[in-house]
């Protein structure tokens, strides 16, 4: 990958394809266990590759592609959800602000595990989509998260944690 994207970066088209096919897939999982939503892990994903398009020249020639990547989709997700965070809430037509709906039980236990990791802490959850799902070292995620590998293998030990308790409660209801 590290010779596409010196390709890339003097000018090949081609190279872009390359890398867009192979990191794309990756990339999309990643952001879509973030967001929690195809739509907005879609717009990600292309504000991702527009930003790495900018950024192409500053990138290191023969460094690791997939940190660097992954990097800029933690930060667009990052910008993202600060600008939705700002968005003032809509007012229903009475002037109460309108109540979310209630979470239905998960169905199955892959549901579940997709519930607990949406529910768990920004921090634990991207250590170990990064690592468990997308299939970066610790190394390389703790590169994305701006940490060390200490750090990583640890907020996934605890993550762990978290979704362990969620799921046993999960097999303890009828």
């Amino acid at each position: 990958m590290e010779s596409l994207m010196d390709a890339y970066v003097d000018g090949s088209g081609a190279a872009f394809d390359l890398l867009y096919q192979r990191i794309g897939p990756r990339l999309f999982g990643y952001l879509i266990r973030l967001t929690g939503q195809r739509e907005r892990a879609e717009d990600l994903l292309q504000v991702t590759f527009t930003k790495m398009h900018r950024a192409r020249d500053s990138y290191l020639r023969g460094s690791p592609v997939l940190p660097w990547v992954f990097a800029i989709a933690r930060r667009a997700f990052l910008d993202d959800r600060r600008h939705v965070q700002s968005r003032r809430e809509d007012l229903s037509r009475d002037g109460t602000l309108p109540e979310p709906a209630a979470e239905p039980p998960p169905a199955q236990l892959a549901d579940a595990l997709e519930l607990a990791l949406a529910r768990l802490p920004d921090h634990y959850r991207e250590a170990i989509v990064l690592t468990k799902v997308t299939g970066l070292s610790v190394a390389e995620a703790a590169e994305v998260l701006g940490t060390t590998p200490s750090a990583v293998k640890l907020r996934v030990h605890r993550g762990y944690k978290e979704l362990r308790q969620y799921l046993e409660a999960y097999q303890r209801t009828p």
